[in-house]
C-alpha cells in the first residue's frame, strides 16, 4: 500500500513540475486581427489569394496589444488559418510589420485540413498546443472561433474591437 502511494505521490510531484515549465503564452490569429481580412480564398485561386496577402494593412491596436503582451513575458503562438502556401508571404508581411522578432511559435493548415472550418482546424491545433503552452489569452476576430477558445478556457480578446 505504501509503495502505492508513493507512486502517487511522484506523479502527482511530475505533473506539478510540469505544469511549472509550461510557459504562459497568448494565441494570436493573423487575419482581422494583426492585418485586414483578405477576402475570396478558394482552392482555385489560392496562389494569387497568397499574393494578394501582402497587400493586407497593419491594424494598429492588434499590434500594439501583441506587443504589450511580449512586454510582460508571454509567449506568442501564432495560430492561423492561413495554408502552408501562405508560409513564406507570412514571415514578409511580420517582418514588415516589424513583429517578426515576436514570433515564439506559428502554425499554419495544413493542406490536409483545407476544407475544414477555421473553428475546427483551431480546436484540433489548441488541444496539441495546450499540451506545450499554458495558453492564457487569446486575440481572435471570428465568433466562432473565440467560441472555441472559451471552450478551452482562454480567456478572448474580440480583435473586431480595434477594426
Amino acid at each position: 500500500m505504501e509503495n502505492v502511494l508513493m507512486k502517487e505521490e511522484n506523479k502527482l510531484k511530475e505533473q506539478q513540475k510540469k505544469e511549472k515549465e509550461m510557459r504562459k503564452a497568448v494565441l494570436v490569429d493573423i487575419d482581422g486581427t494583426l492585418v485586414t481580412i483578405t477576402e475570396n480564398w478558394s482552392m482555385e485561386r489560392d496562389l494569387e489569394w497568397v499574393e494578394d496577402t501582402l497587400k493586407a494593412q497593419a491594424l494598429d491596436g492588434g499590434i500594439a496589444l501583441l506587443k504589450a503582451f511580449k512586454m510582460m513575458g508571454y509567449e506568442l503562438v501564432f495560430l492561423t488559418a492561413r495554408g502552408q502556401t501562405c508560409k513564406k508571404n507570412t514571415w514578409i508581411k511580420f517582418r514588415e510589420l516589424g513583429i517578426d522578432h515576436l514570433v515564439d511559435s506559428i502554425w499554419h493548415r495544413p493542406t490536409a485540413l483545407n476544407g475544414v472550418s477555421s473553428s475546427v482546424y483551431k480546436d484540433q491545433m489548441i488541444k496539441k498546443l495546450k499540451k506545450k503552452f499554458d495558453l492564457c489569452f487569446a486575440m481572435e476576430d471570428e465568433e466562432k472561433n473565440q467560441e472555441v477558445m472559451r471552450n478551452h478556457g482562454l480567456t478572448v480578446i474580440d480583435a473586431k474591437k480595434w477594426w
